[in-house]
């Protein structure tokens, strides 16, 4: 009698775990589609951000960090990046880079991920096919960060993200990656201006405003 007792209580208790942590899939996937909701209404978006990476040193040696700052202005879903001392501008499935110390313009056609950095596609990477948890709740510069979990199912590159919301404004605030390599790439939020009149034309690329520079465009096959 005892065992059998011992047996239910232990399937309950399994059972009570498997409950609550759905129920904290559910909430915390559900939080991160609210954001990306609101963060797609916006008629634009500037953001400055600094950028982390922090990889293995070499031959087991101390791990090396290294940080840069940088701006991206989103007007629908095209965007402008300026960071690394290069502008990046993302229109219609191409990247096209411009680099000043070259005077060069790169092209690339970009795949699914043709918008990785933006806010909203952040936030929507690895929506589908991943378990979300909570991972906390912290006070960052007098503001409520709400970090979330995610663990991609398959990924050949990423073991898990965390992503922190900010709770009074419900936009995100910082995006860490955890490579399969041991890299974790950390994106932290430093000001966040929403609908402040950024023009369209910011954001699209001309070569009318690159005289003189080369541009290098793969051939259509």
């Amino acid at each position: 009698m005892q065992t059998k007792q011992l047996i239910w209580t232990a399937a309950a208790a399994l059972l009570l775990g498997y409950s609550a942590f759905a129920q904290a899939h559910v909430e915390a996937l559900n939080l991160l589609k609210e954001v990306r909701v609101k963060t797609e209404a916006y008629t634009d978006q500037t953001i400055a951000f600094t950028n982390t990476l922090d990889a293995p040193g070499r031959n087991g040696g101390a791990r090396v960090k290294r940080s840069s700052k940088g701006t991206v202005a989103v007007v629908g879903t095209n965007y402008r990046l300026d960071w690394n001392g290069q502008t990046i501008f993302v229109n219609n499935a191409k990247a096209y880079i411009v680099s000043p110390d070259d005077e060069e313009v790169m092209v690339r056609p970009l795949g699914k991920d043709g918008n990785a950095f933006s806010p909203a596609s952040l936030l929507a990477k690895y929506e589908t096919g991943s378990n979300f948890a909570w991972a906390g709740t912290a006070a960052v510069k007098g503001k409520t960060i709400k970090y979330v979990r995610m663990k991609p199912k398959a990924s050949e590159e990423v073991r898990e993200i965390v992503i922190g919301i900010d709770l009074s404004t419900k936009r995100l605030y910082s995006y860490q990656e955890f490579g399969l390599n041991d890299v974790i790439t950390t994106i932290t939020v430093d000001a966040y201006t929403v609908n402040g009149g950024v023009s369209k034309a910011k954001v699209l690329f001309n070569r009318a405003n690159y005289p003189g520079y080369t541009v290098v465009e793969p051939k259509s096959k």
